[in-house]
């Protein structure tokens, strides 16, 4: 039996030593103020005790009571509740990071703080690390450089968030997530050098002089053997990434990199000129990156 909300314990005593006790011999009762016949299963309070019921409900509830009660309130509804990922968040909004923020949903459940202000300052860092590293919106360059540029410091930009963001039992799994996403987007890039290697053999051979015939089947070789400039690029800026070297030294390698690229008659400088500009905004987006997310 549960007792009526805001009765103390003493009316609740009184209410059960007034209640009508009924005759088992009979299968009726008689309520005691309308005089009707009710059945015995059911409970009679005494015009007593109803009276008492009544103080007790009229009685004011003290702030102090009232507050302890909000209290006890909260408690009850946070201790079955924790974070929520909001659908509303950029993260999932922007077309440009929409896709990859399906990868990183289980992330936001790592949260080191299991809080959501955690949960939703995470979110927001997941998508400023991921909308600067989408090639195909930048300033000055959107070539395969830029992105090698961008596939390199978004893995580790993601690698720093979740030291800042994730619990240790967590970061392991974390740090895994961030890598095959890195990872299938190399893939992507390696199918799409290939794929471009071997249209332009076939365009070569169709229409081509017979040097471009040979230049083009020398790249495609150099593409199945991981020596291609793009390939070349990419390695090495994340070799140097992963050497463990101060950031300057880091975007030293990478516009030495970018100023080996074969250049005859200068046919590629404006190109190189391009991406050692997207280098330095680069540079900028790091050194915001990490006076932003420093742990």
């Amino acid at each position: 039996m549960g007792l009526i909300n805001g009765v103390t314990t003493e009316v609740a005593r009184g209410y059960l030593a007034t209640l009508t006790v009924t005759n088992r011999a009979e299968n009726t009762t008689k309520e005691t103020i309308t005089g009707k016949e009710l059945p015995a299963s059911v409970v009679v309070i005494s015009p007593e005790a109803r009276a008492r019921l009544v103080q007790a409900i009229a009685e004011p509830i003290t702030a102090e009571q009232q507050a302890k009660n909000s209290e006890e309130l909260a408690k009850t509804k946070s201790s079955g509740q924790g974070p929520s990922v909001n659908l509303g968040y950029a993260l999932f909004n922007d077309p440009y990071t929409s896709w990859d923020a399906r990868t990183f949903t289980p992330l936001l459940s790592m949260s080191a703080a299991n809080t959501q202000t955690a949960m939703d300052e995470f979110a927001a860092a997941l998508h400023d690390v991921l909308a600067e590293g989408q090639v195909g919106r930048n300033q000055y360059d959107n070539s395969d450089t830029s992105e090698a540029m961008a596939l390199t410091l978004t893995q580790s930009k993601l690698h720093k968030l979740i030291e800042k963001y994730v619990s240790g039992d967590n970061q392991k799994q974390a740090n895994e997530i961030a890598d095959e996403m890195i990872s299938l987007r190399v893939t992507i890039r390696e199918r799409q050098t290939l794929l471009g290697a071997q249209d332009t053999l076939t365009l070569a051979m169709r229409h081509g002089t017979r040097d471009m015939q040979e230049s083009a089947r020398d790249y495609l070789s150099q593409v199945k053997s991981a020596t291609a400039r793009p390939q070349v690029e990419l390695a090495g800026m994340m070799e140097a990434m992963k050497s463990g070297r101060d950031m300057d030294s880091v975007f030293s390698t990478f516009a030495d990199l970018i100023r080996a690229t074969p250049n005859p008659d200068n046919k590629a400088q404006l190109s190189i000129d391009g991406a050692l500009s997207q280098l330095e905004v680069y540079r900028q987006q790091w050194q915001a990156f990490t006076e932003k997310y420093a742990s």
